[in-house]
């Protein structure tokens, strides 16, 4: 009698053991790294395409070009055998995605390439630990060897050549390389998204903070929906104004001043407080002596906190409010900041400071980027610390894209943000020839290396095993481009030395400086080290414990 499908299904389960040794357990890891790496690999490139994922259930199928993003969507391929190896690139791949901000799908042809050479001389007898010193110490000449080639970034040009290995599209590329040459490594970018088919860029000088204007009263351009007021000084609250005898003291101190023009920033302003300022702005010109213009932040909770520290620091005002020393109601003359213009437009509010606050913001500015630059690329709150740097550094745009479609308009968004975290990066640590170029041009110092250890064959065979391993992702770019004999452009690569690469886009050896085939220095850097670990990794375990009922889980 034959078993019914179910029955054979439980009687496998019965029988699958929960732990597995070599070779299977080589043999199941290599799979699923495998099936990663093969999925990946026709990414990687200009001329790679999306991955399609889907449909959820929503029915919606999502076009996905990040390659951490696609690995993420990947919980379970059924089998405990699938997945482990599969698990362990995911996790690989999600880490280069959280640190180096792109990279994944070299790391996941990198990775593959290591493993196999691995594999096949562990099994030949070559010693495991000392062939994965070997291969440590082959990525600790090849991140030397990187760093030697580095060159600093020296214009929008070659800013632009970096965003294009990422949105594979010219004219977007052109345009993030231009933001961030001229908002500087720090600079923050608000991204507007548009339903048809849109590209546009706009510069905001001062710190810019997301806004709610409390009236269309304030308005001092009616017909735009905007705000400016020249030399204002200003008031900062944290209370709620309600009642006119609130603000009236606010008003009273900007006078005593001689001001012209109030700002009040406050968590709220409504009612008799609300009134009496409406009241103020519509007086005839002849009787006004005040302009006013009352606005609420939009951010809460500690970066509301911190965007009214900014605003003291900025103008030098003195915060009131119910927990401080005196509320509004109380204030004095000397509580009132200054500022040399504020804006307020399209839900922003752009403050100028006048050059007696700089030394103190400048030096704000540099305990921030010290504080910025010891956090890792994959802490929860460094976007949020990059974002005060750009306000009180100046450094914020606007970037308005669009396409037709949901799905076209999310990758568009997705891949900016991502360029504007590698050209960031870009611009701290150098850049590099591109198109998997600068791995390549490692591999002469990793041989020179390993004919030396004469006396540590091992190690130097895990220092030649990661020199070949460096040729995998140029190799796959080539194929991908639809190049029939890879090995004669890689030949070229090589004879035309360190700045040398393939521009897959135009299908020529070029100059990757000229051409403008640049990756930055310190994410190739980044998808190596990470690569080779997670390689290692794999490669010294010998024994795989399965649990019957595994545990699924979204973060890789």
């Amino acid at each position: 009698m034959r078993m019914s499908r179910n029955n054979a299904k439980k009687k496998q389960r019965e029988n699958w053991p929960g732990v597995v040794g070599q070779p299977n357990s080589h043999r199941q890891f290599l799979h699923g790294i495998n099936v990663i790496a093969d999925l990946l690999a026709p990414t990687l490139g200009p001329t790679g395409g999306p991955v399609a994922s889907g449909p959820d259930a929503g029915q919606r199928v999502e076009i996905l070009d990040d390659a951490a993003t696609i690995v993420r969507r990947i919980i379970s391929f059924g089998l405990p055998q699938k997945d482990v190896g599969a698990m362990v690139m995911r996790n690989l791949i999600w880490r280069v995605g959280q640190r180096a901000g792109d990279g994944g799908a070299t790391a996941a042809v990198l990775a593959r390439a290591i493993y196999q050479d691995g594999l096949r001389l562990t099994s030949a007898g070559v010693n495991q630990m000392r062939l994965i010193r070997g291969i440590e110490e082959g990525v600790r000449i090849a991140t030397e060897a990187l760093q030697a080639q580095a060159r600093p970034v020296t214009g929008e040009n070659e800013l632009a050549g970096v965003a294009r290995t990422i949105t594979k599209d010219y004219e977007l590329a052109s345009v993030l390389g231009e933001m961030s040459y001229l908002l500087g490594p720090d600079a923050h970018v608000v991204i507007e998204k548009f339903v048809a088919p849109y590209l546009q860029r706009r510069y905001i000088g001062g710190a810019y903070f997301g806004a709610e204007i409390s009236s269309m009263y304030f308005y001092t351009q009616p017909e735009q929906k905007k705000a400016v007021l020249n030399e204002p000084v200003v008031a900062l609250l944290e209370e709620r104004l309600s009642e006119a005898e609130q603000v009236i003291p606010l008003m009273e101190a900007a006078i005593q001043q001689g001001a012209s023009t109030l700002l009040i920033i406050a968590q709220d302003v409504s009612g008799g407080a609300l009134s009496a300022l409406v009241t103020n702005n519509q007086a005839p010109e002849d009787k006004k002596k005040l302009t006013i213009l009352a606005a609420k932040l939009k951010a809460v909770g500690q970066e509301a906190r911190w965007a009214m520290t900014d605003l003291e620091l900025l103008t030098d005002a003195t915060i009131l409010g119910p927990m401080a020393v005196r509320d509004g109601a109380h204030a004095r003359t000397g509580d009132l900041g200054h500022a040399q213009r504020v804006e307020f437009f399209n839900n922003g509010l752009v403050i100028v400071a006048e050059d007696a606050n700089r030394a103190i913001i400048q030096q704000e500015i540099t305990n921030l980027r010290t504080h910025i630059n010891d956090l890792p690329l994959d802490d929860d709150d460094r976007p949020k610390f990059i974002k005060r740097l750009a306000t009180l550094t100046g450094g914020v745009g606007e970037l308005k894209i669009g396409a037709h479609s949901k799905g076209e308009r999310e990758m568009l968004e997705a891949q900016a943000e991502r360029a504007f975290k590698v050209l960031s990066a870009a611009q701290h640590d150098g850049v590099v020839a591109g198109g998997g170029a600068a791995l390549f041009h490692c591999i002469p110092a990793l041989h020179a290396a390993a004919d030396k250890m004469t006396e540590h064959e091992d190690i130097a065979q895990g220092i030649r095993l990661l020199a070949n391993a460096l040729a995998a992702p140029l190799r796959q770019i080539i194929v991908n481009a639809g190049v029939s004999a890879p090995a004669v452009v890689m030949q070229q690569v090589r004879d035309g030395g360190p700045t040398t690469t393939f521009d897959a886009l135009t299908g020529q050896v070029v100059d990757a400086y000229t051409g403008g085939v640049l990756d930055v220095t310190d994410i190739v850097v980044k998808v190596l080290q990470i690569a080779a670990s997670g390689a290692n990794m794999a490669l010294s375990t010998d024994t795989i414990v399965y649990h019957r009922k595994p545990q699924e889980s979204m973060t890789p």
